[in-house]
């Protein structure tokens, strides 16, 4: 009986954090918002190929929530703080709103 609660717990366990993950990952995919870069950094360390470097932007948006969010290299050097960004659930990452002339 012991076998069947050890077995129960070393299969279910690692199933429902797998589903909790992917649950977690499919939201984020799902996230809107437009807002406002107010800060951003860059991060280095080691990996098992070398150095990583992550980059991470701190958007203020419209409805006044702070998000911290995981950007690539190239839209890390595109965005700078005090650009306007919008995500929508179409784009992968944010991207600056155009100004009206």
């Amino acid at each position: 009986m012991s076998y069947l609660i050890l077995l129960g717990l070393a299969v279910g366990l690692p199933v429902l954090v797998l589903v909790a993950l992917a649950d977690r990952r499919k939201r984020s995919f799902n996230d809107s918002y437009a807002g406002e870069v107010i800060d951003r950094w860059a991060s280095t360390g080691i990996g098992t190929h070398g150095p990583i470097t992550s980059h991470r932007m701190r958007i203020r948006t419209d409805d006044g929530c702070e998000l911290t969010v995981h950007v690539d290299g190239v839209t890390y050097g595109r965005l700078s703080i005090g650009d306007r960004v919008m995500r929508t659930p179409a784009t992968r990452r944010p991207v600056r709103l155009k100004r009206a002339p």
